[in-house]
């Protein structure tokens, strides 16, 4: 399976897994040099391989049929910040959406596992999807080491190393969303104690850990 291929099926597996609806959200990754991104105003469930977009480093369209997603810039600003990203996911998750909606923050640390697949969480305040100002609303975050992004009435963005860790984060940050949600769970209340889940982070990655957790929203 190449590249494109994958995106397809994790970008058909999203809008199946409900992380998404109607034509909503987009998804990309690298591609040596260059981005394959999902189209605009396609349902999810419907893509083929024939209909992903393949972006230059700038933007220009340099291969496909289609129109690229109008929030391309993001992605661009994500990938030309982080050399370490190879896959983003912004999508439009139901309990995650209305937790951005809502402005409330996310217990990261109410379960070890979501703490190790989503920490530092930034919560980024509402910019107009598809300009100039939204993309580079990401960089506070992304300079201080955040790969998940709340994204205040809006949505969730995600950044992971490839398509799988991507898809892995945007689908922890659902779960997490329902169970606080569900359990009333908010930072600092009905959360593991933060040293706990700093030894567990450093046994399972065995390095040093900074902790960095932010609950506000960036202005």
């Amino acid at each position: 399976m190449n590249i494109k291929e994958k995106l397809v099926l994790y970008s058909r597996l999203a809008w199946d897994r409900k992380l998404t609806e109607s034509t909503g959200g987009n998804m990309s990754a690298r591609d040596g040099d260059n981005i394959l991104i999902t189209p605009t105003t396609v349902i999810k469930h419907f893509l083929i391989p024939n209909d992903i977009v393949t972006l230059a480093p700038d933007g220009t369209r340099i291969g496909g049929w289609r129109k690229a997603s109008s929030e391309y810039r993001m992605h661009i600003e994500i990938y030309k910040k982080c050399p370490d990203v190879g896959a983003i996911f912004h999508a439009h998750p139901v309990y995650a959406t209305t937790m951005a909606v809502k402005q409330q923050p996310f217990p990261v640390n109410a379960l070890p596992e979501t703490a190790l697949t989503l920490a530092p969480i930034a919560y980024l305040p509402y910019r107009m999807p598809g300009t100039d100002e939204f993309a580079t609303a990401f960089d506070e975050g992304l300079d201080m080491g955040a790969r998940t992004f709340v994204l205040q009435n809006h949505g969730v963005t995600v950044a992971g190393k490839d398509i799988d860790d991507a898809y892995a984060k945007l689908e922890t940050l659902e779960f997490l969303a329902q169970i606080a949600l569900l359990s009333g769970a908010k930072p600092g209340y009905l959360e593991i104690p933060t040293e706990d889940i700093l030894r567990f982070l450093e046994h399972v990655l065995g390095k040093k850990i900074v902790d960095y957790e932010p609950h506000e929203w960036l202005k």
